[in-house]
């Protein structure tokens, strides 16, 4: 588990997936407007807290990850919901937008 919440980020390393046994990644309460495509190469990623953020879109490999059980992303300002959301849920992946 990789906790950072309110640590006003407001940017992500591409370096942060080469992390692939992280199960658990809080970014809660801080800053970020984009994330990383290499977000979608935490293969063992089974919760992400993506809460209180400024994000307004999200790349599609996080639709890809095949651990993913919970994905917090409220409190953010998504332009619409990405078509892999339904896919995500379908898995079994708890959505809360």
């Amino acid at each position: 588990m990789l906790d950072l919440t309110g640590n006003r980020l407001t940017a992500l390393p591409d370096e942060i997936g080469d992390l692939g046994s992280l199960e658990g990644l809080a970014l809660r309460n801080n800053q970020l407007a984009v994330l990383p495509e290499t977000i979608g190469q935490l293969a063992s990623l089974a919760h992400l807290d993506l809460r209180a953020n400024r994000l307004t879109a999200l790349p599609d490999s996080i639709g890809d990850l095949p651990c993913l059980r919970k994905l917090d992303l409220r409190w953010n300002s998504l332009a619409s919901a990405p078509p892999w959301f339904a896919d995500l849920e379908r898995r079994g992946c708890l959505v809360y937008a």
